[in-house]
């Protein structure tokens, strides 16, 4: 119990303090958010990529992904894209909100989220099915979210565009560089990649760090109602439901981590710029990302005590 107790707390506890540096740090003047973002955007384009990168290539075995979670996977998402469409025409908010809310429905922080902590449970280097997985989720949630924005913008979301936007994702085009060493069995020169983990050793406790700079709840109170379905629904409901499957299907070890990544994770990071891009409500997916990003400490929590109990993780 204490030992499942404290792999919890390995989980969870540099996430909380560093977004608590994150928070000092711009209350003391440090940096504020308008700045933060600009660091946000060359971790965007450079860190988050390299640790993908790194974690791909040093993947020891390809066929740990299995077809069954690749399909169990993807069915969850799909099923939360209908809800991210439903959310769209059927709930009463204006639907520029809805737009916003949908994306987060099916957008989770993935990458930052899903590396830290299948490497806090199961040690640096050693997450390489989660990272492998990205090269899955990663696409296929950029693409539900391009439509749901697209078809709130112009009524309709054209392939061309889904698909241009998938690939010209750097999270995208580092995962498949990855693959593309790993298959033709390529290797990066010692003195070139000790460079790309440098890079790639930088990504955790700068965006967790930039995650507390940039949390503002702003005026939520005139978004209780979204706000409140987001964590009732994605943040509560959704995990109970797909991660109970997930055990009752057998999965357990890292083929269960990703689960609980892809399905308990907080809204992404980028759902906001995004959002804003293609004329969604900006302020709510802020709210969102924030909200979700506190909830998802105590969530996180719970359900790794718990599948550590169990003998699950």
């Amino acid at each position: 119990m204490f030992s499942s107790f404290f792999v919890a707390l390995k989980v969870v506890f540099p996430m909380a303090l560093l977004m608590a540096v994150g928070i000092l740090i711009r209350k003391a003047g440090v940096i504020n958010r308008p700045d933060m973002k600009k660091i946000d955007r060359v971790s965007f384009f450079l860190f988050m990529p390299m640790l993908l990168f790194k974690n791909i290539y040093e993947l020891d075995d390809l066929r740990q992904v299995s077809i069954r979670i690749i399909i169990f996977a993807l069915s969850g998402l799909f099923i939360l894209f209908l809800s991210g469409l439903a959310v769209l025409k059927k709930m009463k908010i204006d639907h520029n909100k809805a737009a916003s809310l949908g994306q987060a429905i099916v957008r989770t922080n993935y990458i930052l989220f899903g590396l830290a902590i299948g490497e806090s449970i199961y040690g640096t280097g050693n997450a390489g099915l989660v990272a492998l997985m990205a090269t899955i989720v990663v696409p296929c949630t950029n693409a539900f979210a391009v439509v749901i924005l697209e078809m709130n913008r112009s009524g309709q979301a054209g392939i061309r565009k889904i698909i241009f936007s998938i690939f010209k994702n750097p999270m995208v085009l580092a995962a498949l560089t990855a693959l593309l060493f790993k298959i033709s069995g390529l290797t990066i020169p010692e003195l070139i990649y000790g460079v790309v983990e440098d890079i790639a050793s930088v990504t955790t406790p700068l965006a967790f760090i930039s995650l507390g700079v940039s949390l503002d709840i702003g005026e939520a109170e005139h978004n209780i109602r979204p706000l409140s379905f987001y964590i009732v629904f994605r943040m509560l409901l959704v995990p109970v439901i797909i991660l109970g499957l997930s055990v009752l299907l057998g999965f357990r070890g890292q083929e269960l981590c990703v689960m609980m990544v892809i399905f308990s994770a907080p809204a992404a990071v980028a759902s906001y710029p995004m959002a804003v891009t293609m004329g969604a409500d900006g302020d709510l997916a802020g709210q969102l990302v924030c909200v979700s990003t506190l909830v998802s400490v105590l969530t996180l929590f719970c359900t790794t005590f718990t599948f550590q109990s169990l003998g699950f993780l």
